[in-house]
This record gives C-alpha cells, structure tokens and sequence, in this order.
C-alpha cells in the first residue's frame, strides 16, 4: 500500500518526448510572458509586495506542473486567492498594527500547503464534485466586482479598502464609492494609461491567443510614459519602482500563530481546491488520459509550500494561463515547469525594466482581470435551474456583503444544502398498463394500489432523507389494499438502514392484511444488502429477485410471480390500465434515441419513457 501511494504522488513528468520539447518549451515562454504582468497585478490585489507575486509564479508552478496530473494545468497566483489573502491576512494584520504582513502571508501559505496535501490524500478532490458550480461561480463574480473597484483608489495614490466589512455591512459599497472618488480625483494621463491598457490588451488577442498581450501592453504603456517624460518631474506618474529580484532565496517560513493563521488558510485551501479543479476540469482534453483530482490538491499543496519559502503568495491553479498553454500548443507538463524555470531565470534580469512600469497600467490590467471573472456565458450555465440560481445569487449576495472567508463558507454551506435537498428527492413512480402487454411509467396519484397489484418504481439514492416520504407515500398505497406490491428497484442504488426498515414496515403492514411485497430488479449490490437485512425475513428470499442478464428479465419474473399469486384473474383485472398518449412502435421500427425505448420480452413487449430518469 505505501508503494502504491508514494507511486500515486510521487514527481513525473509522464508522456514527454524528444518531439514535444520544442513546442513545449516554446509554449512555457508564452505563459511566462503572460505570468510577469498578471503576477506583478496579483501581488498588487493582495497588498503585498510586486516581488512575492513574481515569486509565485516561478518555481511554485514547477514544482505544481511535476506533481500534478493534468497536462495543460499551469499555477501560480490568481485574482480570487490574492483577493482573499488581501481582505483576510494583510487587512487584519495592518488593522492589528503589524507593518510588515509579509511573515503572516507566508505562514498562511505553507499551512494552506499542508492542508491541500492533506486534502489530496484524504480524497478531497473526488468529492469535492458534489460542490455546485453555482457557488464557485458566485464567488468569482462577486470576487470580479470586489477586484475592479477596490484597485481604483490606487490610480490617486490612495489605499485601497482592504479592510473587510464587519457584521452584514456591504463592502461593495465602500469599494464603489472609493472608486468613484479616485477616478474624479485622477489625473488624465494615469486615467489614460488605466484605460489603454485594457483595450491594447483585447487589440492583441483579437490578433492571435498565442501572443503575450498583456506583457506587450505593459511595455506599450511603460514605453509612452518614459517617451513623454510622465514619470519625471513634480507630479509624476507613479511607477513600481526598483524591485529586490534575485535568485530564488529558499528560508523557512516563520512559525504561525494557529488562531490568526488557520482560519484564512483553510479558506485558501478550499478555495484553491475548487478553482484549480475547475481549471484543470476546463482545459482538459476530450481524449487521453483523465487527471487525478486527489494528485491535483496534491500538487497545489506542494507548491503553496514552495511559495511559503521563496517568499510569494498563496497559489493555485490559473485558468487564464493553463488555457494560454494550450492554446499555445503545450503537450506536456514539461510545458509547465518550463514556464516556471523561465520566471525563476529571467526576472531577476528585467528588474531594471520592470520599475518603469506604471502604476496605473497595472491597475488597468488589474480592472481588466476582475470584469473577465463575470462571464455571462457561464452565469447563464450556473444558474439553468431555480436552485441553482438561488444558490449563485446567495453565494454573490455574501461575496459583496460579508468577509470573503465568511462568504466562501456561506456558499459551501448553500451547495451542502443543494446536494442534501436533491439527494431527499424522493423519486418513486407507479408503472401501469399502455394496453395490450404495454407497460410504462405515471405519477403517483389517489388511484395508485387500487387494483389487486400495485407496481412501483423507486430509483436513485436511498438514503434516510427519503425515508420519511417514501413511509408517507407506501402507507397511502397500502391502506387502499393491494394484495400484492411490486417494488422495482433497477435504478436504485445507496440503500440504507433507514429505507430498508421503512421498506420492511411497508412489507409488515400488507402481510398482516393479507397481502405480498415483492422487490425486482436487484443489483449484485443491493441484492446483498436485502438479503442481509430484516427485510429479507418478511418478504422471503423467493421475494427478492434479481435482475437478469435480458433486458427487463427481472422484471418479467416479477410479473410472472404476481400473476400467481392473482390467479386466476387476468391481467386487466390485476393491473392497472392507462392507456399511453401515443402507440409506440416496436424496437425494431422505433428510431433509438435516449428519450423512449421498446423492449419485446416473452411476456410481452414493455414500453418505459426515460423521461423520468433526471428527476
């Protein structure tokens, strides 16, 4: 076993080959382009120095490309990890009086590390499929409104909002008056370089994906300000100024404070888990091998521990630069790691060209990422059905009315809410007669067991948060006295203690009025689980059968067992009828599509809309 997982998490750079190191190492260039203008913005969203934010985005996304498995997923800082880092650890550590936040943002970073590796292992990233894209949505667009106003203040040399709101005041509204007030209170030529910025930035992509816009306009924007003398003077265009770029400088990070550290840790972690998922979800091949969701928090952690001791900010995955890679025709992870080399080996060069950057393009850069995280294409995904975007609206609510890390809590407890409300949907349908040896599937309604035999189909999870209904629902049918209930159970699976003795007081109460459950369709699985249970005592084992290798062969058996018991009335008298809206034709006639199907069987020919089937 321990072979196993030190070979599941261990460094590989697997399916690099002599023919993909060119357009590998050409397209780790690319996103290294694309890494120093977004790594210099990020570090300014989170308030800390540009250094960190180009630390971050070197060897960080080495060391996450050689543990992790998704091909084109590339790390490093991104716009809501830096935001929350901004509002949860250098807000309160400036509020508390500590100049220098940088020792908090480290330990936050190397315990947010130890968390991911521990959500790798644990299996984090395989469940954390059943989080709603609604609250990661949410977030980000909540995070994107919070983004492009609060650097606005920085354009008149202010300091931003940082500071979250307390209680259930809106921080968006302090961040859009500031914004307002900076934008009167600029200058034209920061305003012009602000607003440049952005539109050269979507000239160039308009142009080609492959080309560095962002980098390109940030040297358009640090070329004119030079050229027109805007930096020198009285009253001069704020630049970066010199940067301490060197070497990689490896010390350990300070030791953290638990009470101060822990909290925005775990909400880094949770958030890094759900972004980078989704970004390695995004750019993931349609064919080829599948990555590993547990190994990708895995990665994430080890290179949030990287960062913690070169001194950046917390990481995770980007989308924006793992969909650049692709697009710049990265094959491997080697593409990554080349990416995160070249940072590591060229800034420490361009730190002389890097302090005549302005402030104000960066800012505009800044505002441009923050609106690109309110996508209407994927609001419009998000929120397909009312829950779903109640959830969205309630996640962005507390976005841009509470702390960020209260608000990412709130949206894990809306999604936990969503998943429990869908898994307590009690999914039970009655199957009826079509005429002739039809049969097929309607609504439980007051004529439901009725008729001597009573068939029912149940599906999906049956755990206890359907038990309650699913007891309403078969004491309603059993006391119109059937004397047989047929239970189809095809498309169940998850049985649970709590259903398997609802269903045993179903089977109690029809055998003390004389009447039989009968339960078909069993899997392997749940086969066992019934036959184990106290179930199993009521109904008999020649209750309990099977499904068969045929197509509806379970079923047929099921019929064929409650005629006996019915004899010798027929099957008008036994079933109910209800004839079907439209005569399906036969299977072989039948154009096959996943809406309706028909089956012929010995017994007969059964009809079955699997229209049912996403309720």
């Amino acid at each position: 076993m321990l072979s196993r997982w030190i070979g599941r998490f261990a460094p590989n750079l697997g399916g690099v080959r002599r023919t993909t190191f060119a357009p590998d190492l050409l397209a780790g260039l690319t996103v290294a382009a694309l890494a120093i203008p977004q790594g210099l913005a990020y570090a300014l969203i989170a308030g800390c120095p540009a250094e960190m934010g180009l630390a971050a985005a070197a060897l960080p996304t080495a060391t996450a490309a050689l543990f992790g498995s998704s091909r084109f997923q590339v790390s490093g800082p991104t716009n809501p990890i830096s935001l929350l880092v901004g509002s949860a650890v250098v807000a309160p550590a400036m509020a508390a009086g500590i100049s220098d936040p940088v020792p908090r943002v480290l330990a936050t970073a190397w315990v947010a590390g130890l968390l991911l590796v521990g959500f790798g292992i644990a299996g984090i990233g395989r469940a954390s499929r059943f989080l709603s894209d609604s609250v990661v949505v949410g977030f980000a667009t909540g995070a994107g409104l919070l983004i492009a106003l609060g650097i606005l203040p920085k354009l008149a040399g202010d300091t931003p909002p940082l500071e979250p709101a307390g209680g259930f005041v809106p921080a968006f509204w302090p961040h859009l008056e500031a914004g307002i007030r900076s934008l009167m209170n600029s200058d034209a030529r920061t305003l012009a370089l602000a607003a440049g910025v952005p539109a050269i930035v979507l000239c160039f992509r308009r142009v080609s994906p492959r080309v560095p816009a962002a980098l390109l306009a940030i040297a358009l924007a640090s070329i004119v300000c030079f050229g027109l003398g805007w930096s020198e003077g009285e009253g001069a265009v704020a630049t970066l100024g010199p940067l301490s770029l060197g070497w990689p400088d490896l010390h350990a990070p300070p030791l953290p404070d638990p009470e101060t550290v822990l909290p925005p840790a775990l909400a880094i972690a949770i958030l890094a888990t759900l972004q980078s998922i989704a970004a390695a979800r995004t750019v993931a091949p349609a064919s080829g091998p599948r990555f590993d969701p547990d190994r990708e928090l895995f990665a994430q952690g080890v290179a949030n521990l990287t960062t913690s001791v070169v001194g950046g900010i917390p990481t995770c995955g980007s989308l924006s630069r793992s969909a650049q890679l692709r697009a710049a025709g990265g094959r491997t992870r080697f593409a990554s790691v080349a990416s995160g080399i070249a940072m590591a080996l060229c800034v420490p060069w361009l730190s002389t060209w890097l302090a005549y950057i302005p402030l104000a393009a960066l800012v505009g850069l800044v505002v441009l990422s923050g609106i690109e995280l309110i996508d209407p294409r994927t609001l419009r995904r998000a929120t397909a059905t009312r829950s779903d975007a109640l959830v969205l609206v309630a996640t962005l609510a507390a976005t841009l009315m509470i702390d960020l890390v209260q608000a990412l809590y709130a949206g894990l407890f809306f999604s936990l809410a969503l998943l429990v409300r869908r898994a307590g949907r009690l999914q039970l349908s009655e199957i009826v007669r079509a005429g002739g040896e039809r049969f097929r599937e309607i609504a439980v309604d007051a004529r439901t067991g009725t008729h001597p035999a009573v068939l029912l189909h149940l599906e999906g999870d049956l755990n206890f948060a359907i038990a309650p209904e699913l007891h309403d629902r078969l004491s309603e049918i059993t006391a119109r006295g059937p004397r047989v209930l047929l239970l189809r159970l095809k498309h169940a699976r998850h049985v649970d203690a709590t259903v398997l003795e609802t269903l045993r007081q179903a089977a109690c109460e029809l055998r003390a009025g004389g009447g039989a459950m009968l339960v078909c369709g069993l899997t392997e699985g749940m086969a066992r689980a019934l036959e184990s249970s106290e179930l199993a005592k009521v109904v008999g084992r020649e209750g309990l059968l099977r499904a068969g290798t045929r197509l509806y062969e379970g079923f047929e058996r099921a019929l064929t067992e409650t005629r006996r018991r019915l004899a010798p009335l027929a099957d008008e008298e036994i079933f109910r009828g209800e004839p079907a809206p439209s005569d399906p034709s036969p299977i072989e006639d039948a154009p096959q599509d996943p809406e309706t199907f028909t089956a012929r069987s010995s017994v007969g020919t059964m009809h079955e809309s699997r229209s049912k089937r996403g309720r």
